[in-house]
């Protein structure tokens, strides 16, 4: 008997998830089959952050958004990734899919100094 542990049978399962990701933008999801778009959404969201250094900060947020983030991630992430993990990948696709409406937002209401 051969046993497979969870962390590389998703490791094999996170590389095919790649390769449906590198056929597809983000836009291009709206218009898919849903279950290419979940397919995309555990491939953009549940993967492990790199950088785990000490350069975090602490945020304060809502309790049930809180509580319902971590039922997704213990769910959807079967425990394998944390709540730090979610919300940084959250994050970087918000940051990557909005950076040029957040620059010119930014730029229209930062006045300088001088």
């Amino acid at each position: 008997m051969i046993i497979i542990s969870r962390k590389y049978f998703n490791q094999k399962t996170m590389k095919k998830r790649k390769k449906i990701n590198k056929r597809m933008t983000p836009s291009e999801t709206s218009n898919v089959a849903t279950s290419t778009a979940v397919q995309q959404y555990e491939t953009y969201f549940f993967k492990e952050v790199q950088n785990r250094t000490r350069d975090r900060k602490v945020v304060y947020i809502r309790k049930e958004f809180h509580e319902r983030m971590m039922r997704i991630v213990r769910v959807i992430g079967e425990n394998d990734y944390t709540l730090f993990d979610y919300l940084s990948n959250v994050l970087e696709q918000h940051f990557d899919t909005y950076q040029n409406e957040i620059t010119e937002l930014y730029r229209k209401k930062n006045t300088d100094i001088f």
